[in-house]
């Protein structure tokens, strides 16, 4: 798989398309000897589908987990129906059983409805539907234990102890709920249009990335992701989908200086650091020889 030819070590890489399994195509590159020979896979992935099915999961989950929510103040609440008659357990911890049910379909829900924004994002042209959409799972949250504490806190018949044990509990699982289903990094189809274009403009519309990659490369020859074992391709969304907003420095400033310099103020590219950290390091030292050379 690898030969050696004066001092550098000759790596043949093999590009699989991950939906065939066929060979798409291959490529010889050159690195330094000292690095490790390694077959490098690259899965071509296309971030195109079961938006619509992740949305309804997530529908669904969010109507499971209000009533859930119903069930567990009916079980609290010594005015309703069910107070004192579910059994094995007393209506207390009945309706923290109920709460922690609707905590897990909240969360689920939650990020099923990031997954299908990051696919498939909402545009930012009206900012308070752009944030209702981007911000849903965080807003149903809200809306699946707020009710329950506040009825818990005007019940008359409630005891002191039931209602800080359950208010705490509903409380701390809306805490939870909401900061797991909450976009921190909400996405607009604006966003994903401009880093489609940017990767025409400085490739051809496919962006690569490795597993554990924090940046989408757009040289599948980049120094950063040479020697890696497996490299995902795609275009923006499925980039996009897989958390990677901001192209690779380096690849970036190798098509132009101008273009990297109007993405970086439009803080579309990174500073941070790229996948390799040892092939990082080298760059930076080879730099640094150059402008003492330069300097000399």
């Amino acid at each position: 798989m690898a030969e050696e030819t004066d001092g550098k070590r000759r790596v043949k890489r093999v590009f699989i398309d991950a939906d065939s399994g066929q060979q798409i195509s291959e490529q010889t590159v050159v690195t330094d000897a000292k690095d490790v020979a390694t077959q490098v896979t690259v899965h071509n992935v296309q971030a195109t589908g079961e938006v619509g099915n992740k949305r309804t999961i997530a529908i669904v989950l969010w109507v499971v987990g209000i009533i859930l929510e119903v069930l567990a103040a009916m079980s609290v609440l010594q005015s309703s129906p069910l107070y004192g008659r579910l059994p094995l357990l007393e209506p207390l911890m009945w309706a923290i059983v109920f709460l922690a049910l609707d905590l897990v379909c909240i969360i689920v829900a939650g990020q099923l409805w990031k997954k299908a924004n990051h696919i498939d994002p909402p545009s930012e042209k009206n900012k308070v539907e752009f944030f209702v959409k981007s911000q849903l799972g965080a807003i149903l949250s809200i809306i699946a234990f707020l009710p329950f504490v506040i009825l818990v806190l005007v019940d008359q018949n409630a005891d002191k102890r039931t209602k800080t044990i359950a208010v705490g509990v509903a409380l701390a699982m809306m805490l939870l709920g909401g900061g797991t289903s909450a976009d921190f990094n909400p996405v607009s189809s604006e966003d994903l249009e401009a880093m489609q274009a940017n990767a025409i403009e400085l490739g051809n519309g496919t962006v690569y990335w490795t597993e554990h990659g924090t940046v989408y490369h757009l040289n599948p020859n980049c120094h950063h992701i040479i020697n890696s074992a497996t490299i995902y391709s795609g275009d923006a969304a499925a980039a996009y989908e897989h958390g990677l907003t901001r192209p690779c420095k380096d690849c970036a400033r190798a098509d132009g200086n101008e273009t990297i310099m109007a993405m970086a103020a439009a803080g579309t590219v990174t500073d941070e650091p790229t996948d390799d950290a040892e092939a990082t390091d080298a760059a930076a030292d080879a730099e640094a020889e150059a402008e003492v050379d330069e300097a000399a």
